[in-house]
């Protein structure tokens, strides 16, 4: 087609010649102005309202008082008072009594109702008719609550003797009940307390319901007259009232109205244009059906056209047949679809490549030893062919990475990982020749962490001492800025099919056989045996739910040093596993199984009683100290969780205040709102909270600002780095400020050299925690620790305390 248009003018044109827009603005604009005069109108009648109410109260309040006042005087008096009884009722006055301002004792009264006076005053009473004694006049209180119905006291002193009257609220009832306009619009009257005296509510009248907290009741608390609007939580909804309030007394009265009966007046004045409008519309509409249908059909068509590519996964040219239209602005986005879309293609390629390569060290990732190690091990059981899994370990790696920084770190990783495949190729090359496949699959899964998967010669009978002489080829140095530095491994392995034929398998063992490397001492290797090893999470979780039954859990405490009472006044309870046959087995081999289960919560339990029963043969042996237990997300989530401690803690006839619950920082998840109020249920039971590993990953003060937390643990990493750096101390110190402004202790955890004993206290810590000064102990040992640590004449503690802070 030859005729061209731009899509902007076409649409301009359509709707100026349709005029919805004039429609709709004027229409907007007398609503708007309806709703102006309703406003102005309501606001003047109900603070006319207000005001007339507030002149009968007025009036009544005086009635009352001088009735009072009169009746006071004849019982006083001694004078007969037989026809005071219909005035009181009258007045609403149940009674009115004389009391000897020094025994309390009732000496005459007069009622408006049957029910006799009480000998003595009501204490309450009878101490604010002591106090308006040294006043002026007669004092209303605020109302009170009976077995026969709300009353408002009333107070005061007449010829030497105190004065109590009780006075109904049936008047406010009354008066208020008057007042009723619109479908939902009326009168309330609070005392001066914000107590309410009269409502449409009757359930809050009866309870006295105290509405002190909405705006227009302060105000009118306040002695303020005015216009206020504010959300009515009996009504559910917005209020515009008139307000005001009774001198002397103090009560406050206004009269509310929904502002959406005024929205609905206004809107029911609209009628008429809005119905013009709506007939508008439907012309217009008329109008536009066969131009949207010829404006719409090309872009419908390349729609079809983008849904059918966003099925295959990948954006492609539209083809221009696809998209014929009259419009510059649909070519134009046609011809920059299409660019994007080759553009699309090749940034996918060029990921696809990165997806697969280590951004660190440029050999492959986790992604590509994966991919490429699955193929290895399918070609290999294909032809009935062993294979081996080796996970390598940098020794030593934290430390350089620590203290020389990131950058030289990075380095380090890169030199080792340049040297690793021709080191590791040479080795095959003179070990396996003639082997199918021979040709190793090298990848860094993460940190200092690499995977090696070879193929096992058929000759060979020992993989262990095969693993190991690889061991030994890597390099055992690596230079990085010209600088030679010591570059140790241990290693760990596992063999398909033995040992699995996953990947992730394979990893999974390689890494338990890690671990044993490096608990054996480093610098060397060691091949899965599933015999030292739990097995999988499956097998871990019946085993620690034995482990529980069967005793086999023990916990050993860390001291934990108090600076401001210069000794320890608290230990931290950590789980340890003694297996039968596997013997000592670390919390990190089967603590991170048990997450997101119910094992976790019954071993928190479990760690939650027999840290009670320990403490309390520590009571016996004369060492009062307190206990802080940790508590997994789960468990501490759960919603009986601050019950069930209470209640153990009562069994056992421990002090919940001597309890302390340690969770980390992500416990917190994505609902900040649920860890505060769990937080505030667990600390009013009585104990306290401590966030433990502050510092380690992503730590955030501002997240813990509106918690409440009782205690933050300083982690390790961040206390060893800051050490040797000026602007990591300063972070440090300005943490421990921060959290002592919120109002939570700061205990250092980690420590281990004087170095960081004197920088923690000398940025303010309330307590030191680490192998400084003592490592976790069974409890026994623990006893022994402390008795050695009193019979020193220099406690050691405090000595060393002393010396950092003299060093700070």
């Amino acid at each position: 087609m030859d005729f061209k248009i731009r899509i902007r003018t076409a649409f301009i044109t359509a709707l100026l010649v349709i005029g919805l827009l004039p429609l709709a603005g004027f229409t907007w604009f007398s609503y708007q102005r309806t709703l102006e005069r309703e406003f102005d109108e309501v606001q003047d009648r109900h603070l006319l309202l207000a005001q007339n109410l507030s002149a009968a109260l007025s009036r009544y309040e005086k009635d009352v008082r001088a009735t009072i006042a009169s009746v006071a005087t004849m019982l006083a008096d001694s004078r007969n008072n037989s026809g005071t009884s219909p005035m009181l009722e009258a007045m609403r006055i149940e009674c009115v009594s004389i009391v000897d301002p020094t025994t309390g004792r009732i000496i005459a009264f007069v009622t408006g109702k049957t029910e006799l006076a009480p000998e003595i005053a009501n204490p309450e009473l009878l101490k604010a008719a002591k106090i308006q004694g040294s006043r002026k006049g007669l004092r209303f209180l605020p109302a009170i609550q009976s077995k026969t119905g709300n009353f408002m006291p009333i107070v005061g002193r007449i010829n030497g003797y105190l004065v109590i009257a009780r006075m109904g609220t049936g008047y406010f009832q009354e008066l208020g009940k008057q007042i009723a306009f619109g479908d939902q619009g009326h009168a309330a009257i609070v005392d001066q307390a914000g107590n309410v005296l009269a409502h449409p509510l009757p359930s809050w009248v009866a309870a006295r319901k105290n509405i002190s907290k909405i705006s227009a009741v302060k105000r009118m608390m306040n002695g303020e007259t005015g216009i206020e609007q504010f959300y009515s939580p009996a009504l559910k909804g917005d209020m515009i009232a008139g307000l005001t309030s009774v001198r002397g007394p103090g009560w406050g009265v206004m009269i509310p109205q929904p502002v959406k009966e005024l929205h609905a007046k206004a809107f029911e004045n609209l009628k008429p244009i809005i119905l013009g409008l709506l007939v508008a519309a439907l012309v217009a509409l008329a109008l536009i059906k066969g131009f949207i249908t010829w404006l719409a059909k090309p872009l419908e068509n390349m729609t079809r056209h983008l849904q059918a590519q966003s099925k295959a996964g990948m954006p492609a040219a539209v083809p221009p047949a696809t998209t014929n239209t009259s419009f510059y602005e649909l070519q134009n986005i046609v011809q920059a679809y299409n660019e994007l879309a080759m553009t699309v293609q090749d940034d996918a390629r060029k990921l696809e490549e990165l997806s697969v390569q280590d951004s660190v060290t440029g050999i492959g990732n986790r992604n590509y030893f994966q991919q490429a190690g699955t193929t290895q091990i399918g070609q290999r059981m294909a032809l009935s062919k062993r294979g081996v899994l080796i996970f390598v370990d940098l020794d030593g790696f934290k430390e350089i990475n620590d203290t020389q920084g990131h950058a030289v770190g990075d380095a380090y990783l890169q030199a080792f990982a340049k040297g690793l495949y021709p080191a590791t190729k040479r080795f095959m090359d003179r070990e396996f020749r003639g082997v199918v496949g021979a040709h190793p699959i090298i990848g860094r899964i993460g940190g200092d962490e690499f995977a090696i998967l070879l193929p096992i010669p058929d000759a060979i009978d020992d993989v262990r001492v095969l693993c190991e002489r690889l061991r030994l080829e890597l390099p055992n140095s690596v230079s990085v800025n010209g600088i030679s530095i010591p570059c140790g491994s241990s290693s760990g392995g596992a063999t398909y099919p033995e040992h699995g034929t996953a990947i992730e398998d394979l990893l999974r063992r390689a890494d338990v056989a890690l671990y044993l490397a490096k608990a054996n001492g480093k610098g060397r290797f060691e091949i899965y045996n599933p015999k030292h090893a739990l097995g999988g999470k499956s097998e871990i979780l019946a085993a620690v739910k034995t482990a529980i039954e069967d005793d086999q859990l023990v916990l050993e405490y860390q001291p934990k040093y108090c600076l401001t009472k210069n000794r320890v006044t608290s230990v931290e309870a950590l789980v340890r596993w003694k297996h039968p046959t596997l013997g000592q087995i670390p919390p990190n081999m089967f603590l991170p199984a048990i997450q997101q289960t119910h094992a976790m919560e019954n071993l928190g339990d479990w760690v939650v009683r027999r840290a009670i029963r320990d403490m309390q043969a520590m009571d016996a042996s004369g060492f009062h100290l307190n206990v802080a237990v940790n508590i997994g997300a789960e468990h501490f989530s759960a919603p009986s969780f601050s019950k069930q401690l209470k209640k153990q803690c009562a069994d056992a006839g421990f002090a919940p205040s001597r309890l302390q619950v340690e969770v980390t920082e992500d416990v917190m998840g994505a609902s900040r709102e649920a860890f505060s109020r769990t937080v505030q249920a667990v600390q009013e039971q009585g104990f306290t909270v401590a966030i433990d590993d502050f510092g380690k990953g992503f730590s955030n003060l501002s997240r813990l600002a509106s918690i409440p937390v009782d205690v933050i643990k300083i982690d390790r990493s961040l206390v060893s780095e800051a050490v040797g750096s000026p602007r990591l101390h300063t972070i440090m110190a300005s943490v421990i400020s921060m959290s002592h402004s919120l109002g939570s202790a700061v205990i250092v955890e980690g420590v281990e050299t004087q170095a960081e004993v004197a920088m923690a206290t000398a940025a303010g810590a309330d307590g030191l925690q680490g192998y400084h000064f003592s490592r976790p102990l069974p409890l026994e040992n623990l006893k022994a620790w402390l008795r050695e640590q009193s019979c020193t004449p220099q406690h050691r503690q405090l000595e060393t305390v002393r010396k950092a802070l003299l060093a700070a």
